[in-house]
C-alpha cells in the first residue's frame, strides 16, 4: 500500500505541475496577444492617417479586413518595434492597400508588404428630381449623399460651384448620381446674338445693344461688338443674353 500511495501522491502532485505550468503558458499567450492588439491598433490608426491625408473627401474611413497584418504581428512576437514604412495607393474599387511594414529586433529588421482592406464613403451628388436632357441645372438641382467608395463610378461630381448654371448632355432620374461626363458649362449666349450690354462709369448706368462674337457662359468674359462703330469691347456674362462691360 506505501508504494501504491507513493505513485499516487507523485502523480498528483506532477498533475498539479502540469495545470501550473499551463495557466503560465496561458497567460503568456494572453499577454502576447494583448501586445499584438495593441501593436496592430497603433498601425492601423497609422495606416488610416496616412490614406486620410491623400484622400481629404473620404469619410468615415476604417480598416475592413487586416488578417495578413495579424498573421504577421503573430509570426514576429519577438521582435522590439514595429514601424509602417510606406504606403501604396489605396484601390477605391476592391478595397486593398498595400503597406510596407518593418520588424525590427537585436539580430537586424525585416520588411513585408502586406495588403489591407480599406473602407470609406464620400459625398456624390444626386439627382434631387427628374433632370431632362439639355435643361439648365445647378447645385441646387441635385443633393448630397455618402456613397461606399467601392459603389462609386470615378467620373461622379461631389460638388458644383453655387450659382453657375450647366446643361445635362443625358436625362436623370431622381436619385441618379451626376457623371462628369454628363455636364457641361450652359451656354447663356450664343456667337452672333444680339446681346444687352450694361455700361457703367462714375455711377451712371448705360445699356445699349451689342452682338456676341463667341459663345458665353455665366461669368465668362467674351468680345461683343458695336453694331453702329464695330468696335470691340470685353464684356462678362451675367445673364441670358446680357453683358456687363469689364474694359
Amino acid at each position: 500500500m506505501d508504494g501504491i500511495d507513493f505513485f499516487v501522491g507523485l502523480s498528483r502532485r506532477l498533475g498539479w505541475l502540469c495545470f501550473s505550468l499551463l495557466l503560465v503558458f496561458a497567460s503568456w499567450a494572453e499577454a502576447g496577444e494583448g501586445i499584438s492588439a495593441e501593436i496592430r491598433s497603433r498601425l492601423e490608426s497609422e495606416i488610416l492617417a496616412e490614406v486620410a491625408k491623400v484622400n481629404p473627401g473620404i469619410e468615415q474611413l476604417q480598416v475592413a479586413e487586416a488578417d495578413e497584418l495579424a498573421a504577421w504581428l503573430t509570426e514576429n512576437q519577438d521582435v522590439e518595434f514595429f514601424t509602417l514604412s510606406q504606403v501604396g495607393c489605396w484601390n477605391r474599387r476592391n478595397g486593398l492597400l498595400p503597406v510596407q511594414l518593418e520588424a525590427g529586433a537585436k539580430n537586424g529588421s525585416r520588411r513585408r508588404w502586406l495588403k489591407i482592406g480599406i473602407k470609406g464613403k464620400e459625398p456624390v451628388l444626386l439627382a434631387g428630381r427628374n433632370l431632362v436632357r439639355g435643361e439648365p441645372v445647378q447645385s441646387s438641382d441635385f443633393e448630397s449623399r455618402l456613397i461606399d467608395c467601392q459603389d462609386i463610378k470615378m467620373e461622379a461630381v461631389n460638388n458644383l460651384p453655387g450659382g453657375m448654371f450647366y446643361q445635362l448632355a443625358v436625362g436623370l432620374r431622381t436619385g441618379e448620381p451626376l457623371l462628369a461626363r454628363q455636364l457641361r458649362p450652359f451656354i447663356l449666349i450664343k456667337r452672333g446674338e444680339l446681346v444687352q450690354v450694361v455700361l457703367e462709369d462714375g455711377g451712371v448706368r448705360i445699356r445699349t445693344k451689342g452682338v456676341a462674337m463667341k459663345n458665353g457662359t455665366l461669368q465668362e468674359v467674351i468680345p461683343v461688338k458695336n453694331p453702329a462703330s464695330l468696335k470691340l469691347y470685353q464684356a462678362r456674362v451675367v445673364g441670358s443674353g446680357e453683358v456687363t462691360v469689364v474694359y
